[in-house]
């Protein structure tokens, strides 16, 4: 990921994902997730020391309140999105991202846009609730310059 700017691919990491809003027979996801890193994979990128999304779910909307800390500093996002096809633009850090979601049965896509220093890049994650609804795991794959990135974030329902 040559190029491309440490705190951008830390803000992208931590704050642009998406949680799954419910559709027609899918999950609801409303709730506190926080982030288990012993059981995330973060790739070759830094691990997130926290992370905790308080996610307000009233379909088709979605709202996520998201507290990250990497790097010893914190930050808070709000990101407000819908599950419609539509572009959503959220702005992470100094960046604008645009993220369109659907489902895919029982999984949430978002598929996600931002400039970076190597051009643009795109953020794939595809959400899955566990069945008894206690753990969500995002699995995200980044693209930038022609090169794809693996991640596995898992998180846990508060109760």
């Amino acid at each position: 990921m040559r190029g491309l700017k440490y705190p951008l691919a830390i803000a992208l990491l931590a704050g642009l994902s998406s949680a799954p809003v419910s559709a027609q027979g899918a999950p609801n996801l409303s709730g506190v997730w926080v982030l288990q890193a012993d059981k995330s994979d973060f790739g070759m990128l830094p691990p997130i020391e926290s992370r905790i999304d308080s996610v307000d779910h009233q379909d088709p909307k979605l709202t996520i309140k998201r507290a990250v800390k990497a790097n010893g500093q914190e930050n808070v996002t709000t990101l407000t999105y819908g599950i419609d096809g539509k572009p959503y633009k959220n702005t992470v850090g100094p960046n604008e991202v645009t993220s369109t979601l659907h489902w895919e049965g029982q999984v949430l896509v978002s598929v996600s846009t931002a400039p970076s220093q190597a051009g643009e890049l795109t953020i794939t994650d595809r959400y899955e609730l566990s069945a008894d609804g206690k753990t969500l795991t995002q699995r995200r794959t980044l693209t930038a310059q022609g090169q794809d990135f693996a991640q596995t974030f898992v998180l846990a329902k508060q109760p």
